[in-house]
């Protein structure tokens, strides 16, 4: 009976404040980016080094962008960390107005809930995680960053 109540609870995912996230990154995207043209590749330049963003899909009533770190100024021993800065794939819904990181470098699908502990040490709620750290991303891009793109109409 004793170890009835000491059981945990399983960790349930706050909908809400997902759902609150991919709004609020689907406003920050279309406010740094505000015409959205599969053509152009879209450069972020950030103290710490150059992000691409381009869209890699695009349909009625979605598209998908690429975030990329291509250059970095960080350097771990003798090579720029690049590498282990995230790689990401966001679902814009047009219609519902978010946006959803879909992958990043390490993660090819996102659940809603991880139980834990498991075999790649996933946080149960690593789906709101990642959604949070592109807010914080697009937040820092917005306050610090310079867009640029290949297209001089853009620039």
């Amino acid at each position: 009976m004793a170890s009835n109540s000491l059981k945990k609870a399983k960790y349930q995912p706050d909908m809400l404040a997902l759902h609150r996230a991919h709004s609020y990154n689907y406003l920050l995207i279309l406010k740094l980016l505000p015409e959205l043209d599969r053509e152009t590749p879209y450069f972020f330049h950030l103290d710490n080094g150059c992000y691409q963003l381009s869209v890699c899909e695009q349909t009625q009533y979605t598209s998908v962008l690429d975030i990329e770190n291509i250059a970095s100024s960080v350097v771990i021993g003798d090579e720029s960390a690049t590498s282990l800065t995230p790689r990401l794939k966001v679902r814009l819904y047009h219609d519902a107005q978010m946006a959803e990181v879909l992958a990043s470098r390490q993660i090819r699908y996102f659940k809603s809930r991880y139980d834990y502990p498991n075999r790649l040490m996933q946080q149960p709620d690593e789906k709101y995680q990642i959604n949070k750290f592109l807010t914080q991303w697009l937040e820092h891009c917005f306050k610090d960053g310079r867009v640029m793109t290949l297209d001089p109409r853009h620039s």
